[in-house]
């Protein structure tokens, strides 16, 4: 799915390229196939590279979740941090 996006957007930084400047607008019709083939290949290895880190976030919570550590975001864990040294409160007694 990666692969697909990460292409789109190269092949239209290319085009743009290729179509907005004059030199290269000139050769537009080697240009263009030529931009398309790059795309495709270049596309693989930076959707591989992209991958993982758009993971990582999710991995990070459920390695949390494991240790039983409050899950959420930095704000919030402070939050609960907070809140844990405090000791319990008036209306946790009842």
């Amino acid at each position: 799915m990666i692969y697909g996006m990460t292409n789109a957007v190269l092949f239209g930084i290319g085009i743009v390229l290729v179509l907005s400047i004059e030199a290269l607008s000139q050769h537009a019709w080697v240009l263009i196939p030529l931009v398309v083939a790059v795309s495709l290949i270049l596309a693989w290895p930076v959707a591989w590279w992209v991958a993982p880190r758009l993971r990582k976030p999710l991995w990070r919570r459920r390695e949390l979740a494991v240790e039983r550590e409050p899950v959420g975001t930095p704000e919030e864990r402070r939050e609960l941090a907070a809140k844990a040294a405090a000791g319990p409160s008036r209306s946790e007694h009842r």
